[in-house]
């Protein structure tokens, strides 16, 4: 359990000592799925003031390479973009994932088409996802917007909008009604990105920080990057620095799907428990996990029943119930609730 402790310490979760923006300088915040974000700020700081943050556009909302909503930094999202953009056909497939269907080589003409397409559409406004749609359709040709059966219409896929966002053209700038609005990131805080080197190096040396012990294949699938990309990161920043003795973790929190605790892709460190791995990371539908001292000690589902959070929650150790009773209701606002009732199962 030693390196658990040690990242759990890393993360901030051993004391909440953190304000918002410390926790979103480490990188590894997400909104995927919607909510996320505040919980794991809430886990970490006294305070969340994440949507102040994003209003005052001190930070800013965008797709990663895994087509996540990342939440960083306005004075770092050049940094992060760049640390992830991707050069040559085998490390642009690995981000593209679907986005070109049926092409196997030739990934850049294709990526630079669509990033124009897009830099342009969204040149001096806010559009929402369909409305971006729309302006692509009459800007990109018709082998690059497939059928969407979902959707019931032909539209660029998200890999060409994640490679819009590596290079400064597209932030998540709001909500259009339950869309999300899309501006240009340079347009909205600067885009002034640092040589591509500096910022993969600074990149890995964040994800050592935040998941100490981790692997290079580890950190290329929390990435999503291709191998070749991964190893080049890996190896420009240098040897992974000694590991300090960490912080003993005291209290309960409770961690949101999404928490970057449980994206580190060695689950066994948090979860050494086949049968407790299989439970906690579903593919679809996972729980929460409460932590208490740092350790995994249950699991817990939320729904809204109109003002009031109710949580449902599975004891898997001790538990001081009024503790996380307490957590509950920290997470209550952040779900548009007045109040949380908590449920054990």
């Amino acid at each position: 359990m030693e390196m658990l402790a040690r990242r759990v310490a890393a993360q901030g979760l051993a004391e909440r000592r953190w304000d918002t923006l410390d926790v979103l300088r480490t990188w590894t915040i997400q909104d995927s799925p919607p909510g996320a974000a505040a919980a794991a700020i809430a886990a970490r700081a006294e305070e969340v003031r994440l949507q102040e943050a994003l209003e005052a556009r001190a930070a800013v909302a965008m797709y990663n390479a895994r087509t996540a909503t990342a939440i960083v930094p306005a004075d770092e999202v050049a940094a992060f973009a760049t640390a992830l953009l991707p050069r040559g056909d085998a490390a642009l497939q690995a981000v593209l994932g679907q986005a070109l269907p049926g092409r196997t080589e030739g990934f850049e003409e294709p990526v630079a088409l669509a990033v124009d397409a897009i830099s342009d559409a969204l040149d001096g406004r806010v559009l929402s996802r369909d409305d971006l749609h729309e302006e692509l359709r009459r800007r990109l040709p018709e082998e690059m917007l497939p059928w969407c059966e979902g959707c019931r219409s032909h539209h660029a896929r998200r890999g060409l909008l994640v490679m819009a966002g590596l290079h400064g053209r597209l932030c998540i700038a709001g909500r259009a009604g339950r869309q999300p609005a899309f501006a240009r990131t340079d347009q909205v805080v600067g885009f002034q990105p640092p040589p591509r080197e500096e910022a993969g190096a600074e990149l890995v040396k964040r994800f050592r920080t935040a998941y100490p012990g981790a692997t290079r294949a580890g950190f290329a699938a929390w990435a999503n990057l291709g191998t070749a990309h991964a190893r080049e990161l890996w190896e420009l920043a240098g040897d992974e620095p000694p590991p300090a003795d960490p912080q003993p973790a005291r209290g309960t929190r409770l961690l949101a799907p999404g928490d970057p605790l449980l994206l580190a892709r060695d689950r066994e460190v948090l979860a050494p428990d086949e049968d407790l791995r299989r439970r906690l990371f579903r593919p679809a539908g996972a729980p929460g996990l409460v932590l208490v001292d740092g350790r995994p000690a249950g699991l817990w589902r939320s729904r809204k029943a109109g003002t009031r959070l109710a949580l449902t929650v599975e004891q898997l150790a001790g538990l001081d119930r009024d503790a996380v009773a307490e957590e509950a209701q920290r997470l209550a606002p952040l779900r548009g609730c007045r109040t949380a009732e908590v449920e054990w199962g």
